[in-house]
């Protein structure tokens, strides 16, 4: 049985997922034939480059840095998608529908279709391809100084994998000289970010290896690189300037927000720390709150498990026209601008600055953007879930193999029917039932979010270690039962 099929189709039928391409958009993808205007900026001689996971296919962007005396100059060319995908077309109301491509191991369902993704608009090596592109001005300490957005024609000279970049040397190459200079630069932005207080949480998911015929073979955390910060910092400043561009010319814009924690949420932090050993001392603000918790997460053996009750009390992030900022990355104005070929937000920020640059008429409202936005949040979300889904069945498969044997665990979160305890090393939780949690009767104190022993006074809380049994598996429902040694 190939396990990875079976976990995807149901996540696709769960979560009500579209896959298949109509014959009218079949039809419309016939007649896409990017066309390469002189009016465009030619920059096919200027060394850009992709830096990107060794599976990706959709290139959505590439980047070039230089350094002069007072600073630097970073382009950031990113697919213009919107040339291709036109609005209220059948292919735009489909990818609209799908709102994000979703990814699987081993597997991608794409919002738009591959001849698009994988091929007319991705950055591939020694093609030609339209390009939306941010220039961007930095003085030497790395803030920005001025930018704009051009519509221009480049041609990628390399495409990179993240761990090829560490090592890449090639003497006197106009592609070394930008990637050191996109090193400084990316330093600079990091100790920016720092001095800003932007949260540095460890969230990284699981990523699963799946062999051909769909077994799981290796659970692992990906490793993060310097390449990664290099494009993130990259990116984030394009998406800076896409946020102010659009809201210095329209009066509005189209946002990637992250509002404030509740207040509660973060008093059970402090108290939940303060039992861990954090300082109970006040902070000024929210944001120095929780760097302080991570700080000291950073320092624990449970890091992960801190990390997670960190991320917990946090908002989601999610797409909107209302000007809050983005908490997590303490950002007054934010928007997605870098991946029009996998989320559709991006390719309405795209829209906004083509009609902008090309002086065009809106036929949309700002009340019209906010419910599509909306929709677009929720459609995310939905995806994320899938993934998830689909990352627990598979390892649900492969914890069936050891069934009877015990593992350690921690305690991740605390119910009055038992505890949901994270087994080590493979990244999913299993419950606990409180009729196993023998010799006493433990009773749910909703307060101080912990079980109690009546009789013995023994407390499981959040955070805590505990030896387990594995005693049964259900893998199409996602749950797994433990039993305390």
């Amino acid at each position: 049985m190939n396990y990875l099929e079976l976990s995807i189709n149901q996540a696709i039928d769960e979560q009500e997922i579209p896959t298949f391409w109509s014959e009218v958009i079949n039809s419309e993808l016939k007649k896409i034939n990017p066309i390469y205007s002189s009016s465009r900026i030619n920059l096919v001689k200027k060394p850009f480059v992709t830096i990107d996971g060794k599976d990706a296919k959709d290139f959505d962007d590439a980047i070039l840095c230089e350094q002069k005396t007072n600073g630097f100059t970073l382009w950031v060319a990113i697919a213009d998608v919107a040339e291709v995908v036109i609005e209220n077309s059948a292919l735009d109301k489909e990818a609209l529908k799908r709102g994000t491509s979703i990814y699987f191991p081993n597997y991608v369902i794409p919002m738009l279709p591959e001849k698009i993704s994988n091929d007319v608009c991705s950055l591939v090596p020694n093609k030609k391809r339209n390009v939306l592109v941010c220039k961007i001005e930095f003085n030497l300490k790395a803030e920005i100084e001025s930018f704009e957005f051009l519509e221009a024609i480049i041609s990628s000279h390399k495409r990179f994998t993240y761990s090829e970049i560490a090592n890449y040397s090639e003497n006197n190459s106009i592609v070394t000289s930008s990637l050191e200079c996109l090193k400084i630069l990316t330093n600079k932005l990091l100790k920016n970010r720092l001095n800003r207080n932007a949260l540095e949480i460890d969230s990284q998911e699981p990523s699963l290896i799946v062999d051909n015929d769909g077994n799981l073979k290796e659970i692992n955390l990906p490793k993060r690189l310097f390449a990664h910060q290099m494009i993130e910092e990259s990116m984030i400043a394009a998406n800076i300037c896409a946020a102010k561009f659009i809201k210095k010319n329209l009066g509005f814009g189209i946002y990637r927000i992250h509002e404030e924690p509740d207040f509660l949420k973060i008093e059970n932090l402090k108290k939940f720390f303060s039992l861990k050993g954090h300082s109970s001392k006040n902070f000024d603000n929210p944001v120095e709150q929780i760097n302080s918790f991570v700080k000291h997460s950073n320092k624990a053996q449970e890091k992960k498990i801190f990390n997670v009750l960190i991320l917990q009390s946090l908002k989601r992030a999610s797409y909107s026209i209302q000007e809050v900022g983005h908490f997590g990355l303490q950002l007054n104005q934010y928007t997605h601008f870098t991946s029009p070929i996998r989320r559709y937000p991006d390719l309405i920020a795209h829209r906004l600055i083509k009609s902008i640059l090309n002086n065009s008429k809106l036929e949309v409202t700002k009340d019209k953007y906010e419910e599509t936005l909306h929709d677009l949040s929720d459609l995310e979300k939905k995806a994320e879930i899938a993934s998830r889904q689909v990352t627990q069945q598979m390892i649900c498969f492969g914890l069936k193999k050891f069934i009877g044997e015990e593992f350690s665990t921690y305690i991740i979160g605390v119910t009055e029917f038992g505890l949901f305890c994270e087994i080590e090393n493979f990244f999913i939780s299993g419950l606990i039932h409180v009729s196993d949690l023998q010799k006493d009767r433990y009773i749910f104190d909703s307060q101080a979010n912990i079980l109690k022993g009546r009789r013995t006074g023994k407390i499981f809380r959040i955070g805590q270690k505990i030896k387990v049994q594995l005693v049964n598996v259900l893998p199409e429902e996602r749950k797994i039962t433990l039993v305390p040694k």
